[in-house]
Order: C-alpha cells, then sequence, then structure tokens
C-alpha cells in the first residue's frame, strides 16, 4: 500500500472520529465532560443500519442514526443538568445499556446475532470532483469520499468560527468559565448546556451512522473504542477545534497504518496498539519538550554567569 493510499484511508478513519469529537468539544466547553461518546455513537451506528433496511434510504438511515442518538443524549441530559446526576456514572451507565441494547436488538430486529450487513446498494455514496484531479497528491487523498467525510473535515473551522466570533458561542464561553458570572450575565445556562448536549448529540449520530453506512453493516461494538478515541483527541488538542482536527487525522493515519502493515505479517495485537501509543506520546511529548528547553536554557545560563565571573 502506498504513501497516498494510506493517507486517503487516514482521512475516511478519521472522519466518524472528528464528528464524535467536536460533539464532545462543545459538551467540554459547557463543563460538561461527555465520556459517553462511545455510547451515543453506538446507538447512532445501530439505529442508522435499521433505518436503511426499513426506508430502503441510506440518507433516511442517517436520520434514523441522528434522531436515536439525539434522543438518547437529551435523557443523559434529564439526568446530568436537572436531576445533578455524576456526569461520569451516568456515561458509564449509557455507554452500558448502548452496548447491550444494539447486541440484543440485533435478533429481534434482523434475525442475526453479531452481525448485519445491509445490501450495497445502501452504502453510503462517496462525491467524486473532477477538479480535485488536477491538484497532485492531495487531490487523490481528498477525492472520493462521502458527504459526511467532507462535512466533518469542514467542521472545525466552522466551530472554531461559532466559538469565538458569535454571540452563541460568546453564551458558550462563558459557561464554560464561570456559570455564576454567565447567569449575572442575563445567560440562561440550562438552556445553553442543552443545547450544546442537542449538537453533540446529533454530531454522535452523524459520527455513527458514517462509521456503520460507509460499510453498509452493524457489527457488536463496532466503535471498537471511537468515542474514547474522540474524548483523547480533544483532550489533547485543548478542546480547540482546530487542533482536534489535526489530532483525529492523526488517529486516523495510525488507523490506516494498522490496516496497512496488518496485511504484511506484523501481529494485530501489537498494531491495535498504535493508536494509544500515539495518543501517549502526543501527550507526553509537549511536556518533554518543555522540560528539554527548560533544561537547555538552564545550562546555557550557568554557562554565561561561569564566563562572566572568569572575565571579572
Amino acid at each position: 500500500m502506498d504513501i497516498v493510499t494510506i493517507l486517503t484511508v487516514a482521512v475516511r478513519h478519521a472522519g466518524p472520529v472528528l464528528l464524535v469529537a467536536m460533539g464532545g468539544l462543545l459538551a467540554s466547553r459547557v463543563n460538561i465532560f461527555n465520556l459517553a461518546l462511545e455510547g451515543f455513537m453506538l446507538i447512532g451506528a445501530f439505529s442508522s443500519i435499521v433505518g436503511a433496511f426499513y426506508t430502503g434510504n441510506v440518507w433516511l438511515g442517517v436520520l434514523f442514526g441522528v434522531l436515536a442518538s439525539t434522543l438518547m443524549i437529551i435523557i443523559y441530559a434529564v439526568f446530568i443538568i436537572e436531576l445533578e446526576v455524576q456526569p461520569v456514572v451516568c456515561a458509564i451507565s449509557i455507554i452500558t445499556l448502548a452496548s447491550g441494547l444494539t447486541r440484543y436488538l440485533l435478533n429481534p430486529v434482523f434475525g442475526v446475532s453479531g452481525r448485519y450487513v445491509l445490501s450495497s446498494e445502501l452504502a453510503m455514496p462517496v462525491v467524486h470532483m473532477n477538479w480535485l484531479e488536477a491538484i497532485p497528491v492531495a487531490g487523490q487523498i481528498l477525492n472520493n469520499h462521502s458527504l459526511l467525510v467532507y462535512f466533518a473535515l469542514v467542521l472545525p473551522f466552522v466551530l472554531a468560527f461559532v466559538i469565538n466570533k458569535t454571540k452563541y458561542g460568546l453564551d458558550i464561553r462563558a459557561v464554560g468559565m464561570n456559570e455564576e458570572a454567565a447567569v449575572s450575565a442575563g445567560i440562561h445556562v440550562r438552556k445553553v448546556k442543552y443545547s450544546a448536549l442537542m449538537i453533540n448529540g446529533i454530531l454522535c449520530g452523524l459520527g455513527g451512522a458514517e462509521l456503520a453506512l460507509s460499510v453498509y453493516m452493524f457489527n457488536v461494538g463496532m466503535t471498537n473504542g471511537r468515542g474514547y478515541t474522540a474524548l483523547a483527541a480533544i483532550t489533547l488538542a485543548g478542546c480547540n477545534p482546530l487542533l482536534s482536527l489535526i489530532t483525529c487525522l492523526l488517529f486516523g493515519f495510525a488507523e490506516s497504518l494498522v490496516v496497512s502493515l496488518s496485511g504484511v505479517g506484523f501481529s494485530s495485537y501489537l498494531l491495535g496498539m498504535l493508536p494509544y501509543a500515539l495518543a501517549l506520546v502526543a501527550a507526553v511529548a509537549p511536556q518533554v519538550a518543555r522540560r528539554c528547553i527548560h533544561f537547555i536554557k538552564r545550562k546555557k545560563s550557568e554557562t554565561e554567569m561561569i564566563s562572566e565571573y572568569y572575565r571579572n
């Protein structure tokens, strides 16, 4: 597999994670650490397959995924905002519920267990743009993806603008910084939190739909830690949309590399660790770099002091 193919697959893998990460980023911006991204994404993936199966339309399948994920996150919001349940405890319940429910419903809905494959006619369509062919390398990497992948790539720029340049973004930042001050400024904190979580639910549904419908199948546990990967991405990026885009692309590259290397004799167990090893390196590298810079500056200062002493 050549590097262009690896990078093309990396963009495709990054799409669902990026959609979920942008939703989790909005929740984090209003002081809600949504650990349940994995569960919402899984519900979205399963529901999109159910919707496409019963309607015979891939986009109605996407709509089913979005509605199911959004409904689930509204229930989550009521528990953590109105009933003041600990978000982490509620998130663990959501993940467990999503995992068990999707596993159970496969049999009554599709009459199978473990996996259901749709007709290939219901696969998420890819878009070919002729004008991209004229761009060397980058054109090949960015061409022939689904609309949801393109939406995912544009979304961080849209969110960066909304958060930093709009009244709604100002409300989100105010709630995230200090809820009491936001209330004093006349901001409806509950309304802002509900809206952020609903957008989070919509994006998780889109991410799950892209994941499932791009391969026109649902497999038990098919999210395979992608919700946690999205959380890692926004945490490493400090809830910055553009840095989160870069982080998700790095994770996508790691997954693409796993697919590429698994066919040439490398252990699948070791390769499965690669995305998370990358996350660890990305988390540690800035700290190591800062310490190295501090050490070099200190040594340079000591050398200058010694030189100055002997000159005098």
